[in-house]
């Protein structure tokens, strides 16, 4: 199957995403922060990357890291699914989805919001990496 990139600095959400990725056959890697993503992506050179955008260094790091991504010619053909928990820990007075995807402010290819169940996340990892 794919080789995946889980960019999530909470142990629990990366522990029980990599059993859930594994066990439908993926190659999971998983990283705690977005220091140098770009480096990091082409380390690992994972066929789709899973952002988290809250982390307790910055709460927009996983949006800067998405535009990192998308700038960097050498990755930006892998496709980025943020999947965050940011419209239940933030007061912003709006929420997130797949409507505010832009190649300015969030150039992902998809959003999902956390939780999720282990079937829509496979679903939308197969569409991604279909090019769907």
């Amino acid at each position: 199957m794919a080789k995946i990139l889980l960019v999530d600095d909470d142990p629990d959400i990366t522990e029980s995403l990599t059993l859930i990725l594994e066990g439908n056959g993926h190659q999971v890697s998983a990283v705690d922060n977005t220091d140098d993503i770009v480096g990091t992506v082409r380390r690992h050179n994972p066929d789709l990357v899973l952002l988290d955008v809250i982390f307790p260094q910055d709460p927009q790091a996983g949006f800067k890291a998405a535009r990192a991504l998308a700038l960097d010619q050498d990755v930006n053909h892998i496709p980025v699914l943020v999947l965050s928990a940011v419209n239940q820990q933030s007061d912003l007075g709006f929420s997130f989805s797949d409507k505010d995807i832009s190649d300015d402010f969030m150039p992902v290819t998809g959003f999902i919001e956390k939780p999720v169940e282990p079937a829509v996340l496979l679903a939308r990892i197969d569409s991604a990496l279909r090019g769907a």
